[in-house]
């Protein structure tokens, strides 16, 4: 059954929900009679899975937990949106791959494997034809495996979102006017992405900076790392970009391990293996990161072994894991702008 599927990836009681409707009351994103997120909690009931998977609302959700505090007969909605939304990132994902991320066996063998695989193709790039170890690694191999690995999640997260767009298309009619999904896009883009307007809904604002420090984290380091392609030297404007970067998602990341570690608020009470694995990856590719700039020597050259495993671990795994939500949730709600009413 759909809502067994669903309980799978995560904690939550929702057979002892009474249909009360106090999270839609107390939910900041209930709004023009969405019922949030009750209607998402009637369709698993019921097995509606077409309309779960296409509905736009789901990816709406921040897991403020507002619902699950309020909820008087311990349902925990906020939690079986966490699940659904995990739910959805295997059905998404192309030849249902994400599932084995969601495998508590299986996902410790998977970044295992690539954290192996991953160091020894380093190791092997940084030898010399005569096969002595020479502790470094040419730039243009890195910048080449880059292109590599950025094509191949490219592709992948392209041909999830067309998964993705198959069941919300299914559920719903959009416009035809382009100019209008343009302008949507833009209005996403800096209300929901940058500016993160939904989140500032929820009553913890230091969750919402955190989160935010986050995506705008990655976005420095995005543009750094472009300057740094695109350019023979290394410009102070991308060293800067890079530090600020560093720094926020070292913030950001920490921020939430701290609040997994206190399970004081809802969404950080439950946590497995791949929520986890996700979160320590971002804090340790910040901190291997950063402190690349500062080390010299063999204590440089290790740092950098451990940084670009790091990172590889994060990028290749990142259509299939938490990582996706920010483009699903994303592109949700473009296609929630520009859906004829």
């Amino acid at each position: 059954m759909l809502l067994d599927e669903i309980k799978k990836m995560g904690a939550f009681d929702v057979n002892a929900c009474c249909s009360c409707g106090v999270c839609t009351a107390i939910c900041p994103l209930s709004e023009n009679g969405d019922e949030f997120p009750r209607k998402m909690l009637r369709y698993a009931m019921v097995g509606l899975e077409k309309e779960l998977l296409g509905s736009p609302q789901l990816w709406e959700c921040y897991y403020c937990g507002e619902c699950t505090k309020s909820c008087p007969r311990q349902a925990d909605p906020g939690g079986f949106m966490m699940a659904a939304r995990k739910y959805a990132i295997t059905r998404y994902s192309v030849g249902k791959i994400g599932k084995a991320f969601y495998n508590k066996t299986l996902a410790p063998l998977i970044y295992s494997f690539l954290s192996v695989f991953s160091l020894i193709g380093i190791l092997l790039i940084s030898r010399d034809p005569n096969g002595t170890a020479i502790f470094t690694i040419p730039e243009i191999y890195i910048h080449l495996a880059g292109l590599v690995l950025g094509t191949f999640v490219i592709v992948i997260v392209i041909a999830n979102l067309a998964i993705m767009y198959r069941y919300i298309s299914g559920t719903r009619k959009f416009t035809k006017n382009i100019e209008a999904w343009v302008n949507s896009l833009i209005r996403v883009i800096i209300k929901e992405v940058i500016v993160q307007e939904r989140y500032s809904k929820c009553s913890d604002r230091l969750r919402r900076y955190a989160h935010l420090s986050l995506v705008l984290g990655f976005i420095l380091l995005m543009i750094a790392t472009t300057i740094d392609y695109i350019t023979a030297t290394r410009p102070i404007s991308g060293i800067v970009l890079g530090f600020a970067g560093g720094i926020m998602i070292i913030f950001g990341s920490g921020f939430f391990i701290y609040q997994r570690l206190k399970h004081r608020e809802p969404y950080s009470i439950h946590g497995d293996f791949i929520d986890w694995a996700f979160i320590i990856l971002i804090f340790l590719a910040g901190c291997t990161g950063f402190s690349l700039d500062f080390l010299t020597g063999l204590s440089a050259v290790v740092m950098m072994y451990i940084h670009l495993t790091v990172v590889f671990d994060l990028i290749v795994t990142a259509p299939f894991t938490k990582f996706a939500h920010a483009i699903y949730r994303t592109f949700a709600l473009w296609l929630k702008e520009v859906q004829i009413k």
